[in-house]
């Protein structure tokens, strides 16, 4: 999923913190656990570079009001959290750090919603978050995809069916951006989903999402790069491949 947006270098502090200390005497013995201290070090250097990173990002835009339904409070608690991922991008602690933070915005009153309205709202995203809406985005979909490792994955299918609902109502050939988002959201549900669970005429899932016989070509192949992408996460090439013939032929 981590295709664009706000790349960063993987420093190379980390790498060596991790690699040069391997073989450095422990005190409780000549070598005793060398790859836990190492992976210590590594992960301070780590928490390092993220702030130092995070301390030079340009000044969030921070609004100074309530944008639509939610409180300036929880547009700056959100954006502070989002900003962080962007800073552990590349790094040793990024998944646990990430799946962290993710958790808080999933915790904070109104977070959970207002990451879905990101990926809904275009104007709502420019507003609460100005030149970093872009980047919103992008991570709202790690919230999503934390959602669905708790349990709730009806969120993601919502917002799937929803946005995809948006691009064919938008006509001609889909924003970037947004079919971009759609594809991510689409991996998130074959992941969870499976080929069984998306093929099962018992689940409905497809028709949920909005993946029908009319839909339009373009959102159709988004759909497809997606759950191709997800279930190959999940069970492997041969179950995506075989599950894209069948979506195919649908």
């Amino acid at each position: 999923m981590m295709k664009r947006r706000y790349l960063v270098a993987i420093p190379a502090l980390v790498v060596i913190a991790w690699v040069g200390i391997r073989g450095w005497p422990h005190a409780g013995g000549p070598l005793a656990r060398p790859e836990a201290n190492g992976l210590a070090i590594a992960e301070q250097a780590a928490r390092r570079e993220a702030a130092n990173r995070l301390a030079n990002m340009p000044p969030p835009a921070l609004a100074s009001t309530a944008v639509g339904k939610f409180s300036a409070e929880t547009i700056h608690s959100v954006e502070d959290k989002l900003r962080r991922m962007v800073a552990v991008r590349g790094l040793i602690t990024e998944e646990r750090e990430r799946r962290s933070l993710a958790q808080a915005i999933l915790a904070t009153v109104d977070g959970g919603e207002l990451v879905r309205e990101v990926l809904l709202d275009p104007a709502l995203a420019r507003n609460a978050f100005g030149s970093f809406q872009a980047e919103a985005r992008f991570y709202a979909i790690t919230v999503l995809d934390e959602a669905a490792r708790q349990g709730d994955l009806d969120v993601v299918v919502d917002t799937a069916s929803d946005l995809a609902a948006q691009l064919v109502a938008a006509g001609g050939d889909p924003d970037k951006g947004r079919s971009e988002d759609l594809t991510d959201i689409a991996v998130i549900i074959g992941a969870n989903l499976g080929s069984q669970g998306l093929l099962d005429p018992g689940s409905q899932a497809l028709a949920k999402i909005g993946y029908t016989p009319d839909l339009p070509a373009p959102v159709r192949r988004l759909y497809i790069d997606g759950l191709f992408q997800g279930v190959w996460k999940a069970e492997g090439l041969d179950s995506a491949q075989a599950m894209n013939r069948r979506l195919a032929a649908l």
